[in-house]
């Protein structure tokens, strides 16, 4: 909201100024700078969750592995009784809000706003319209010459949608996060359970065996580009953004206040922020290649471990969606996913310095630095919201879809045993965990 309001603070001053350059150039920095800062905080944040995720999946897997081990006992199953799939109590999916993990719940009409942002920016016609407004700019280079104003016209269309964008966009991200969040923990407090009942029904204290999620080979430039992603989301990443912004800060009067002064931080952090933006896309699209993966791994044990129980699988195989803007969208996060995009982004930054300083980095350079940059970073939030949107349905599916497949073998666990938790179980066995995962 407060982006928002910033933005329409921004329109009512350009409209009373009659939209000088110097208001439009602010409007480039702040667009440029916000995406640079967006990106920062979003690969530690993106690093740490997929961390997240695979120690979890290793702990379901290892779970999973003595679940499998213990039901395979033949006097648990002697007096089984026949088990009903429309039995199964959801009353856990219920009350947490999981029960649809296709459409995230909306808390208030802003988030209603944001879905329909969401789908409407990953559309094909979205990515029309873009290309149509940057051919209506092709087309009216000659009448203005081709002038500096010509330039900030498509800069500060593109700032605005990256900034207008991002705001819906940071916010379908919140609350995926959160349902995440709480799938994660039903999972694990019904798989805890689940190895608990058996365990004390079958007396057996045998420690869960280690799973080891083993990475994918890596290229030296793979490896180069994880470093640079380490320090884009670390510490350093931020001493150094501050150096800048202060050293700019402190130029400011020695230029006057200058148009050039003030594109100087939009430059840095657009050309930067350019090359950032592909090492966060590289790093997203081969982490969701290996998470994939993992999902795969413990829905094949889950599949073999109900067929041996002879009771049916709650879950069904996720939908896959072949319109044109999938396909397009899904190609892009291929490309993104090599290291040639990255590389290919370092040299149309060094092309464009190379330009800028053959003109001094005046005020026509900088722009030249900014426009193509601009110009692609929209093409590639449009063209690459859509691969986000389904990668994201797609997880919270995996994660719900596990979920309900613990409550099933949960229930099955509890009508072969006749056995249920206490409360004591529970806070005893968290302890437990809790010791285990201190001394790891």
């Amino acid at each position: 909201m407060i982006t928002l309001l910033i933005l329409a603070i921004w329109a009512v001053v350009g409209i009373v100024l009659g939209a000088p350059e110097i208001w439009q150039i602010i409007m480039q920095n702040g667009g440029s700078i916000q995406c640079y800062i967006s990106d920062t905080l979003l690969m530690r944040q993106q690093q740490n969750h997929c961390y997240k995720l695979l120690t979890i999946i290793s702990q379901l897997r290892s779970r999973n592995t003595t679940v499998a081990r213990l039901v395979r006992d033949p006097e648990l199953h002697s007096n089984a009784p026949l088990f009903d799939k429309e039995s199964i109590d959801h009353s856990s999916i219920e009350e947490a809000k999981l029960e649809n993990a296709i459409n995230l719940p909306n808390e208030f009409w802003f988030d209603k706003c944001c879905n329909w942002v969401s789908i409407a920016v990953g559309s094909i016609y979205a990515l029309l319209f873009y290309f149509s407004g940057v051919i209506v700019w092709v087309s009216l280079g000659p009448m203005m010459e081709f002038s500096d104003l010509w330039q900030l016209y498509i800069n500060t269309a593109v700032a605005v949608e990256l900034t207008f964008t991002s705001m819906f966009l940071q916010n379908i991200r919140r609350r995926h996060m959160e349902y995440l969040e709480k799938c994660l923990k039903s999972i694990m407090r019904t798989d805890c359970e689940l190895e608990i009942i058996l365990r004390k029904h079958t007396g057996d204290n045998q420690p869960n065996p280690v799973v080891t999620i083993l990475p994918h080979p890596v290229t030296r430039s793979i490896r180069a580009i994880d470093y640079y992603g380490d320090i884009i989301g670390s510490g350093i990443g931020v001493a150094v953004s501050t150096c800048v912004f202060a050293v700019w800060l402190s130029i400011g009067d020695v230029m006057a206040w200058s148009s050039d002064w003030w594109l100087i931080i939009g430059t840095y952090t657009g050309l930067v922020g350019f090359i950032d933006g592909f090492v966060l896309r590289n790093v997203y699209f081969r982490e969701d290649v290996i998470l994939d993966e993992q999902f795969e791994v413990l829905s094949e044990a889950d599949d073999s471990l109900f067929q041996y129980l002879n009771i049916p699988l709650p879950t069904k195989p996720i939908e896959q969606r072949h319109s044109l803007i999938n396909r397009v969208s899904n190609y892009m996060g291929v490309l993104c996913a090599k290291s040639v995009a990255v590389l290919i982004s370092i040299l149309i930054v060094l092309a464009l310095m190379g330009v800028a300083s053959s003109m001094g980095w005046n005020q026509t350079g900088q722009l030249l630095c900014n426009t193509p940059t601009m110009i692609l970073e929209g093409f590639l939030l449009i063209v690459l919201v859509q691969a986000h949107n389904l990668s994201n349905l797609k997880r919270r599916i995996q994660l719900r879809d596990i979920l309900v497949r613990r409550i099933s073998l949960l229930q099955y666990a509890k009508n072969v045993t006749g056995m249920t938790l206490n409360e004591n179980d529970a806070v005893k066995f968290a302890l437990n965990l809790k010791k285990t995962d201190t001394e790891n």
